[in-house]
């Protein structure tokens, strides 16, 4: 049998006259759901106050480009990645300020292009959803249109997959709702990160 919560909450959706769910809940004319502030980029300004990043060629030192993924893999704790910045920084040589700036430029450049690409992404998501809640919208019409009309089981059975298909969306829907809140934490974990690397470079740098 149906949930009832669900088929209320689907139902009630029909009544929105127009307007969209919690999930869609952006400023008017955005796609963003998420209750963090969108940052689209970040500005190393903000974190960094060694030497300008700018049109800095990281991947052409070889040690740099090798350590950037590890440091900005979400999968190194940070504790590790400190470690691993002090002991680059320990064999760096007397280019060491420069290698560490370089250092700094390509976990700042990678992290920044990772942001982007969840952020675009948690807006395809929102679309998404905003897509599927009126589709529920025009199932729960019809639903409740298909209910009242029907008297042979032909009618009867119709309206029950009607019913159907409406709690399909509706489970769906309330999925992704409950998952927004994990994803819309994504961008910012990333900048927490950015400003720890940076940090630890900027600990080492003299």
């Amino acid at each position: 049998m149906p949930s009832r919560r669900l088929l209320r909450l689907a139902l009630s959706l029909a009544l929105l006259a127009g307007t969209t769910p919690a999930f869609a809940a952006a400023p008017a004319g955005t796609l963003w759901p998420c209750i963090q502030r969108k940052v689209p980029t970040l500005a190393y300004g903000q974190m960094w106050s060694g030497p300008a990043l700018d049109n800095l060629n990281w991947q052409a030192d070889e040690g740099v480009a090798a350590l950037v993924p590890v440091l900005v893999a979400q999968r190194t704790p940070i504790d590790d990645a400190t470690k691993q910045v002090e002991e680059f920084a320990g064999k760096a040589g007397p280019d060491k300020k420069q290698r560490l700036t370089l250092l700094f430029a390509g976990v700042f450049d990678q992290i920044n292009t990772r942001r982007s690409h969840i952020i675009n992404g948690i807006e395809r998501y929102s679309q998404h959803q905003i897509e599927l809640s009126k589709r529920i919208k025009d199932e729960s019409l019809a639903l409740a249109k298909a209910k009242k009309a029907a008297q042979t089981d032909e009618e009867k059975a119709k309206a029950a997959e009607l019913e159907e298909h409406l709690l399909w969306d509706t489970r769906i829907y309330d999925a992704r709702t409950q998952a927004v809140t994990a994803v819309c934490e994504s961008p910012v974990l990333l900048e927490q990160r950015a400003f720890s690397i940076a940090r630890a470079i900027q600990n080492v740098m003299e």
